[in-house]
């Protein structure tokens, strides 16, 4: 998500006089998805806490019973074909855009085929990836557990990458973070990190029994 909102920006093609514009879009959107993801978290602890693990998406949908009646199944399918097409776009996005900036290629999914083959050819790749092993028998659950251990190792580097370009003049010239904001940034990162290390330490553990 990091990746996919400095891309976009750069991809929208804005010039330094939208950069006031693009902060305040950038600082409330990340306001209103904690706000989203607080809610998640509390409505998922008053539906289905105490119940231990869920082991899958069929047990979930049975958890939300005792709130939602006979329309569970169909709520929570609703639910995670919304957030599925959310992360079905954006993960794929930020991955091309990262790898395509990093080789120096064209990157805009404004542009035809022939023009950012890279770019386009990893999206299409990661979709087909992505939707071939919905169709396996995987169990997703354990999929999106192993996928937040692979986050509690990628996001602190990524996080204090991205600070570290941010502060420095060199790069960003005036639009450079101000000292008030690299503390405000700088704590922020280190809280994030030290919880995104905390969930990988304990899933780790939860994989041998431990805790």
């Amino acid at each position: 998500m990091q990746l996919y909102a400095a891309a976009g920006v750069v991809d929208k093609g804005a010039d330094p006089a939208d950069y006031p514009r693009a902060r305040i879009d950038a600082i409330s959107g990340a306001v209103f998805a904690c706000i989203v993801s607080i809610t998640i978290i509390i409505a998922t602890a008053a539906a289905i806490g105490g119940k231990g693990p869920l082991n899958s998406a069929s047990e979930a949908a049975q958890a939300l019973r005792p709130v939602a009646g006979s329309a569970a199944e169909v709520l929570f399918a609703f639910g995670l074909i919304g957030a599925s097409a959310l992360a079905g776009a954006i993960v794929p996005l930020s991955s091309s855009y990262a790898i395509s900036e990093a080789v120096g290629v064209e990157r805009s999914v404004s542009r035809r085929f022939t023009e950012a083959r890279l770019f386009l050819g990893l999206f299409t790749v990661q979709v087909i990836i992505g939707a071939s092993l919905a169709l396996t028998h995987i169990n997703l659950i354990s999929l999106l557990i192993g996928t937040q251990v692979l986050q509690g190792i990628v996001t602190p580097v990524i996080l204090v990458y991205i600070l570290i370009l941010t502060n420095r003049r060199s790069v960003l010239g005036k639009a450079a973070n101000k000292p008030w904001f690299r503390i405000a940034a700088g704590a922020c990162v280190i809280g994030i990190s030290a919880m995104s290390l905390l969930l990988l330490g304990s899933t780790i553990l939860g994989f041998f029994g431990i805790g």
